[in-house]
């Protein structure tokens, strides 16, 4: 067996990962799409820019297939690609003579090993520096290589939902259980005899939701690599809210925001009727209120969100004082609106919601136009003021379902 410097690199050379895709192109025109895809986030990424493709990006911790993807879906933008994994290079590297690419330079290399400086409009690692030997270091390393205007999107496990994941870890290392063929299928099978109420299973079952149209997320429970990069790690950590604060505020950037804000903001209890604890509710900042709705409502197994190296997008759009009548606001692909069992807003009722919701892709100020001629053809008696329909998309956009942004 060959010798490796790293039991990481090690693994991820016997266990390429994710599964390989080997028709990419076809892949994208049957309209699959990678979360780090260029066009589903760049509200959240860049909420102050216009669009453009013509970036220089970074990925790190490449994998098997996330560099192609955007090698071939971002042909003007220029992509520089590291993993440590000399298998997942190799296959790179055969679907960049089979393409033949271009715009994409993929090497052998450790986040560690970086040199670069203020050179990148974008910076892309998901699901890597937490299987680093020094993830804050990874994480800085990384930042120092993101140009002043430029942004990041990192993706971490977060411990919320994966301490099901860490007790079977431990306890197939008890059983001296290998990445092996055998071993996997030995786990696989312990995996099937262990209680329904095993904190593994809501983890689990977190993974069984798959749209094969869009990868943000492993969900790859089905092949032995996947089963081995969450069950036979050979490095791994997870962060709560209070470590990954601590994570990106040594590393010289600020928490943007998250990729999907419906795990971290979405409302899970009518406070309003209890006015003492609407009150401290209302005033949780931004971290406060993640860590309450995961310890609440345990639902995710990783953070993924964007930093900037500029304090002034520090938690853009958190308070709802910050959105005007020029932002503009975008409905976030795949998303529907779905109502709460709760009213969020008196005297605003769901229809007049839906008015609202089919007015989006506008600025506020155009919304509130549009939605009140409409409330006025219908008959309706009720009219929106500025603060209403504020109050709306604000929510809305605490539930994940849309972006704001200043163009």
């Amino acid at each position: 067996m060959p010798k490796y410097d790293d039991d990481i690199e090690a693994q991820y050379n016997e266990h390429p990962y994710p599964e390989p895709i080997l028709d990419m192109d076809q892949k994208i025109d049957l309209g699959y799409q990678q979360g780090s895809c260029l066009t589903l986030i760049w509200q959240r990424l860049f909420p102050e820019k216009e669009y453009r493709d013509n970036l220089n990006i970074l990925i790190a911790g490449c994998g098997t297939n996330q560099a192609i993807y955007h090698a071939l879906k971002f042909p003007k933008s220029q992509h520089y690609a590291i993993d440590v994994s000399e298998t997942s290079i190799s296959h790179v590297r055969n679907m960049i003579e089979k393409y033949n690419i271009k715009n994409l330079i993929i090497e052998k290399k450790d986040i560690l090993e970086l040199k670069n400086k203020n050179e990148f409009d974008l910076v892309i690692s998901t699901g890597v520096i937490h299987h680093t030997k020094d993830p804050q270091k990874s994480l800085n390393i990384l930042v120092k290589a993101t140009k002043d205007d430029g942004a990041l999107f990192i993706m971490v496990y977060a411990s919320y939902l994966r301490m099901g994941v860490y007790f079977l870890q431990d306890a197939f290392r008890y059983l001296d259980l290998k990445n092996t063929k055998k071993d996997i299928g030995v786990a696989k099978r312990l995996i099937e005899l262990i209680p329904q109420n095993h904190y593994v299973n809501k983890y689990l079952d977190s993974a069984k939701v798959e749209d094969t149209t869009i990868v943000t997320s492993s969900q790859d429970m089905h092949y032995d690599a996947g089963f081995v990069d969450t069950f036979f790690n050979a490095r791994d950590v997870s962060f709560n809210i209070d470590e990954l604060k601590i994570l990106i505020n040594k590393s010289g950037s600020y928490f943007q925001g998250w990729y999907d804000n419906m795990f971290y903001y979405k409302k899970l209890f009518n406070f309003g009727a209890i006015e003492s604890l609407n009150k401290e509710y209302m005033h949780l900042n931004n971290w406060e209120l993640s860590d309450f709705t995961q310890k609440m409502s345990p639902s995710s197994g990783k953070f993924s969100f964007f930093l900037r190296k500029g304090k002034k997008y520090e938690n853009r759009f958190f308070e709802i004082e910050e959105l005007t009548a020029s932002t503009y606001v975008q409905k976030i692909p795949f998303k529907l609106l779905e109502h709460d069992d709760d009213s969020f807003l008196q005297g605003v009722s769901k229809n007049i919601e839906k008015i609202i919701w089919l007015n989006i892709d506008n600025k506020i100020e155009d919304i509130l136009k549009k939605s009140n001629e409409v409330i006025s053809k219908e008959g309706f008696e009720e009219e929106l003021s500025f603060n209403n329909i504020r109050t709306v998309l604000h929510h809305y956009w605490k539930e994940g379902k849309i972006s704001f942004s200043d163009r």
